[in-house]
């Protein structure tokens, strides 16, 4: 299916800026550069919605977790954690509050962000045991920020998504309190090197993530040595996916990550896990966090409802 026409025209205003101005080369440069065009889709932030940045300490150093909370909120809420894309390594706080979409302002909840350190300064498996770490951190003081532990699901969007499903198995691994559910926006969650044909016809053409783009971000995320087949850096290699909580998986049409998103959710019905999935026709990866779009609306509904559902524990059938 064509791409949704206003998605279109971004994509060729972009290709034309491109064509003028090429990107910087760096990859500091690249990284402030995607992180700044991508608040650019922040519509901001609701104004009954207050943001606490809390600073944890780590082994080597430090990573800030935000709580969002909008007013209003009862006591013992329940809370979403959400890891942030952008291939290991770009992306932010602000950029987790784009992918986040409407979830503050549809859903009576707590949102925790967690602001992981990122490749290539801090390659696998730093990222990973930071989200771990916030995540752990979010359960012990679950008092003091008056959260229910008993309802945290947690999500993630592309690179994100990959460290929220691999929270949850690590989650279970190591006895951590399991999340209520997994919100896994475009996924990846196969590490290992793709062929440039691999995904969909005409990726690169229509402006999109591409096979090439993710071999880039999983060199840099994975040190030399590392097995891409490790369950713990590509979950669709874990031989096990038994006990972990309900999914949902958000799939785009246009996307090199879509068969291996479809392969995820047929590996967790094998295993029992209830999951489901979200297929987005005509879009790109994670087209929808741009703002003025049917889809975009249609999306961040379809999302908010899923946080929804499982803070209210009825996401599994």
């Amino acid at each position: 299916m064509p791409l949704d026409p206003p998605i279109q025209r971004i994509i060729d205003l972009l290709a034309d800026h491109r064509s003028a101005d090429p990107p910087p080369g760096t990859l500091a440069e690249r990284r402030e550069l995607a992180n700044a065009t991508m608040r650019l889709a922040f519509t901001g932030r609701p104004d009954d919605v207050t943001a606490t940045d809390h600073r944890i300490p780590v082994p080597g150093g430090e990573i800030t977790v935000r709580i969002l909370r909008p007013a209003g909120l009862p006591s013992a809420a329940p809370a979403f954690y959400f890891i942030h894309g952008g291939g290991w390594f770009q992306g932010d706080l602000d950029t987790a509050e784009v992918e986040l979409g409407p979830i503050t302002a549809q859903v009576a909840c707590a949102v925790a962000l967690v602001d992981y350190r990122l490749a290539p300064e801090h390659p696998y498996p730093t990222p990973l045991e930071d989200c771990v770490a916030g995540y752990a951190w979010l359960h012990a003081h679950h008092a003091e920020l008056d959260l229910d532990p008993n309802r945290i699901a947690v999500g993630g969007c592309s690179a994100g998504g990959n460290l929220a499903a691999l929270l949850c198995l690590v989650a279970r691994d190591r006895q951590l309190p399991m999340p209520v559910a997994q919100l896994l926006d475009v996924p990846g969650v196969d590490l290992t090197r793709m062929e440039p044909s691999a995904g969909p016809e005409a990726t690169a053409d229509l402006g999109g993530l591409t096979p090439e783009a993710c071999n880039e971000f999983f060199d840099l995320y994975l040190p030399e040595g590392v097995d891409p087949r490790d369950p713990r850096v590509s979950p669709l290699f874990e031989p096990d996916l038994s006990g972990l909580p309900p999914a949902v998986i958000t799939i785009a049409e246009h996307d090199p990550l879509r068969d291996q998103g479809e392969r995820y959710l047929t590996r967790l019905h094998e295993a029992g896990v209830p999951a489901a999935a979200f297929r987005v026709l005509a879009h790109l990866h994670g087209g929808w966090v741009i703002p003025g779009t049917v889809t975009h609306a249609l999306v961040g509904d379809l999302r908010a409802a899923s946080v929804r559902r499982a803070l209210a524990g009825t996401l599994a059938p």
